[in-house]
């Protein structure tokens, strides 16, 4: 009996993926959870697991194909793999264990219900090879120079392979607009050169989802400044147990935890707008989002239930998602469920900003560049560090004096470390 695997709907509105590899050829058996296709969609990249045993005789696309949800991707014999047909050769000599949380079906349909991927298939398993850490279009590009990724050390963030030690492992020097720079394409008009480069990946999500929020919500933003001399004190304090363990301690943990305080004060800043129903929905979980600057484009990962974690244990979960979506090993279970969302631009520059909410939640805290300033404290000019904090609210659900008490709520944490919890849930 022949059974199609189609693209399933993953969730989180994605609409298409670009193939990246195909893990199995056709002619192999393959057995069901075995994982078939890496594919990236707008938001990670992912290996879609077989929901069949049998024998492959059809494999659709091909590396660098766009595909739209829904599409087929693979189509398997099933009586050949339980007529035990061992003439091709097997992908795997032993069945592939079975995986709690079950897998994608096989034909797509419309369902209410959320597709979730087995545990620990969000990147390709090898048995024998090191797992490469490379995006499609560097893929590409090993392919197009006949680089073998699996030989090639990376020299980005947690190992991943960068076009530049492609190019250096195959010694060409890279040259904007050469033959081997496959993905863009460069003209020429009357009024000179131009590049074309292809808008999609992380990018066109970013963009379709601040189009959809800048056409939805009624955005205002609201500034202030936080001293932050006293927790400077505490983080230094502190900084030596999380670098101990191989990460740093940021003022990032200190914030959210503030940012908690200040939710939990003001419920209708960590809710959404349900326009259908008319109704204004409190979340009761705090779910903070993390805007990151990655080298494919702006990504939010959401660190789930924020309340209930210390300073420390924030501080480690932040830095290994940050790897993760640099990467693009992150799940899309840790993009998915924010309630809040924060965007540190002052790292790379920058006081105040007016930043865009993350639809459909209703408020962003952009955090600004941290300056040593002389203030007047007690009738006395002193030196003091100082953060820039830039709030954006959407007015339909939350009035300006809402907003400036929760932001005062988030500088009287920030101010006074004793209200925070250190190392304390």
């Amino acid at each position: 009996m022949k059974k199609t695997f189609h693209f399933p709907d993953v969730g989180e509105g994605i609409a298409e993926g670009e193939i990246v590899q195909w893990l199995v050829s056709e002619g192999d058996l393959v057995q069901e959870d075995q994982p078939l296709v890496e594919v990236e969609t707008d938001k990670a990249v992912v290996s879609l697991p077989s929901p069949f045993t049998g024998k492959i005789i059809d494999l659709t696309g091909a590396p660098g194909d766009i595909i739209p949800v829904g599409t087929a991707l693979v189509t398997v014999e099933t009586e050949s793999a339980a007529s035990g047909d061992s003439s091709p050769k097997s992908t795997q000599t032993e069945p592939a264990e079975k995986k709690d949380g079950g897998s994608v079906v096989g034909v797509l349909e419309e369902s209410d219900t959320e597709f979730t991927l087995p545990a620990g298939l969000n990147a390709p398993q090898q048995d024998e090879k090191k797992p490469v850490r490379a995006i499609p279009s560097v893929r590409a590009l090993a392919k197009k120079l006949d680089v073998d990724l699996s030989t090639v050390p990376g020299s980005g963030p947690g190992g991943r392979i960068l076009r530049e030690d492609v190019m250096r492992a195959a010694k060409t020097e890279i040259k904007p607009g050469s033959s081997v720079d496959f993905e863009n394409v460069e003209t020429t008009t009357s009024l000179g050169p131009e590049e074309r480069i292809p808008f999609r990946g992380v990018r066109r999500s970013a963009a379709r989802r601040v189009t959809q929020s800048s056409q939805t919500v009624a955005a205002v933003t609201f500034t202030d400044e936080a001293d932050i001399t006293k927790l400077e004190r505490v983080r230094l304090a502190k900084k030596d147990l999380t670098e101990a363990k191989g990460y740093k301690l940021t003022y990032l943990p200190f914030i959210i935890k503030s940012v908690v305080a200040g939710l939990k004060a003001f419920p209708f800043l960590n809710a959404t707008l349900d326009e259908e129903k008319n109704e204004v929905v409190l979340k009761k979980y705090y779910n903070i989002g993390i805007a990151v600057d990655t080298p494919e484009g702006l990504m939010v990962f959401v660190l789930k239930h924020a309340d209930q974690k210390s300073i420390l244990e924030l501080a480690e979960e932040i830095s290994v998602l940050t790897e993760k979506a640099f990467s693009r090993t992150i799940s899309l279970s840790d993009l998915k469920g924010g309630t809040f969302t924060l965007t540190n631009y002052g790292v790379i520059g920058g006081i105040f900003g007016t930043p865009i909410i993350n639809y459909p939640e209703v408020g962003i805290l952009g955090l600004g560049k941290i300056t040593d300033k002389p203030v007047v404290r007690d009738g006395e000019i002193v030196v003091r560090k100082i953060l820039p904090l830039s709030l954006t609210f959407d007015h339909r659900v939350i009035y300006g004096a809402e907003s400036a008490r929760f932001m005062n709520t988030i500088i009287q944490h920030l101010e006074d470390p004793d209200l925070l919890l250190v190392t304390g849930k």
